[in-house]
């Protein structure tokens, strides 16, 4: 903690030295400017990657000025003042302070939700110049589940070394093309402290013999999983590949790796073995039995995102497949026993709003074949038996393992202050109807450790008036259950209250 604020102070006093810049990247907190960027990204007005959160806005600011507004359509227009307006407040050094209230925590926490605990208050400051930045981010949580009532989330500070930044801190972080979830990573659970890389500019390489131009980008981070688990420090490695082919087409490639941590080796030839992914069991010679351990928890996947106008619609259809990292089997693919996402986008005026609407289908329910119709494979491990979880959260699917989901939703700009966004949720959770350790906190499935489906509708209006916004959520949810327990119908309210000075 104290070589933490050494260097945070160490950081301003170098920083104000320098001219102001804008703010390194775009975070996980504004579900309008996602939907913006993507239009004009969809539209082939911005050609950097962008389904990689944090997204930076080097390429975008660069992109911005390249754009002829006098050939954009309504919605693209609309779309370019808005993400103009956030670069330019993106500029400023500012600082700002929250606060949340709702009747309850957060179940699930997706791109732009405003909360993930009830009852919250969240002081935020940031100072950005040419080669740095730093964002001090304190709150305090009533009544925290995980018991961490202090906490510094969203906060880091940043080195830009040529065409590459380096950081360290407590970011969320988002790997996919999708809105409502990802089967890879997501904001769901709270962000840990890492260290990470990430080149600053997608620029092109050519393709041998041909004039194609490939925007590429690469970031990878190692974190630190400080929470309660069955393996104490945990460490998790994050790595993420994106191009675009075609100005129309993104790929992204996933890479995911829990190792080390108390009593596990944490050398660099463990983690050169998992690079080359050989830290599976039955994987190139690799034999695990009662008296070793798997050294390595992996997954990996890929993701497609390709883009088209119909009838004077951008129309978007992506998809992911993810899975077990390695390939039991010795043929070539990225992985084994993968789940699968898919959806469609469309930018659409709904009564003269500027919509953008979405329908996306998620399954991770992974056979591990131990028993028949059972589960309790995906986002788990023999050896790091806590899984792919953080606090009591998955880092990545929202809905955790063993599940369907369908959901559609909308997000609408009403005007230049008010925005509005609704889903549409249809759940299967824990489909097996079965958990890996029913009634311990640390160890499978945090949501539900019996069958249970959800029919879900919420709504979120934010209003920005001056130097303030305001948020108000509201949802409300019927469950049924496989089991003979009754239904239950909950409703759950928050507002969220900022103020910009």
């Amino acid at each position: 903690m104290k070589s933490t604020a050494l260097a945070y102070l160490f950081i301003i006093s170098f920083g104000l030295t320098n001219s102001l810049k804008a703010e390194p990247w775009v975070d996980t907190s504004n579900l309008y400017l996602k939907a913006n960027i993507q239009l004009l990204a969809d539209t082939g007005h911005i050609t950097t990657p962008v389904t990689t959160y944090p997204l930076m806005w080097h390429d975008i600011a660069r992109d911005l000025k390249d754009i002829d507004i006098r050939k954009l359509s309504k919605a693209e227009e609309n779309a370019y003042l808005k993400v103009s307006h956030q670069l330019k407040l993106a500029t400023n050094n500012r600082t700002s302070t929250k606060v949340n209230t709702a009747i309850k925590d957060s179940r699930f926490t997706s791109f732009g939700d405003s909360y993930r605990a009830k009852n919250s208050i969240q002081i935020q400051s940031s100072i950005v110049t040419d080669n740095f930045a730093l964002k001090i981010s304190p709150s305090y949580t009533q009544s925290a589940v995980d018991g961490d009532e202090i906490r510094l989330d969203e906060s880091y500070l940043m080195a830009s070394i040529g065409n590459w930044v380096v950081s360290f801190g407590k970011q969320d972080r988002w790997f996919g093309p999708t809105w409502d979830t990802s089967l890879s990573l997501t904001n769901n659970a709270r962000p840990m402290p890492a260290l990470a890389i990430s080149r600053k500019s997608a620029e092109p390489f050519t393709l041998p013999f041909t004039e194609l131009d490939i925007p590429w980008t690469i970031t990878s981070f190692m974190g630190k999983m400080d929470d309660n688990r069955i393996i104490e420090d945990t460490l998790l490695w994050g790595f993420r590949f994106n191009f675009k082919p075609l100005k129309n087409l993104e790929i992204g490639i996933t890479r995911l790796a829990q190792w080390g941590g108390k009593g596990h080796s944490q050398t660099l030839d463990t983690f050169w073995d998992i690079l080359l992914g050989k830290t599976n069991c039955g994987v190139n010679g690799l034999i695990c039995d009662e008296n070793s351990s798997n050294p390595a928890n992996q997954q990996a996947g890929y993701d497609i995102r390709y883009s088209m106008i119909i009838f004077d619609i951008p129309v978007s259809f992506y998809g992911q497949n993810y899975a077990e990292d390695g390939d039991n089997n010795n043929t070539f693919s990225i992985g084994t026993k993968p789940e699968f996402q898919a959806g469609l986008d469309m930018h659409i005026s709904l009564l003269d709003i500027p919509t953008t609407a979405y329908f996306e289908y998620s399954q991770s329910f992974g056979d591990c074949g131990v028993r028949d119709n059972i589960g309790d494979c995906f986002y788990e491990h023999g050896t790091y038996q806590t899984g792919m979880r953080y606090n009591g959260r998955t880092i990545s699917h929202l809905y955790d393992n063993d599940t369907r989901t369908y959901v559609l939703g909308t997000i609408s700009q009403l005007d230049s202050d008010t925005n509005i966004s609704s889903k549409f949720r249809y759940l299967m959770l824990n489909r097996d109807n079965h958990d890996k350790a029913p009634g311990n906190p640390i160890i499978g499935n945090p949501l539900t450790s019996i069958a249970e489906d959800i029919v879900m509708l919420s709504t979120s209006v934010q209003h920005i008036y001056k130097n303030w916004r305001f948020i108000i959520d509201g949802e409300i949810s019927h469950s049924t259950f496989e089991n003979d327990i009754d239904d239950e119908t909950d409703i759950n309210v928050s507002l969220m209250i900022e103020y910009n000075l």
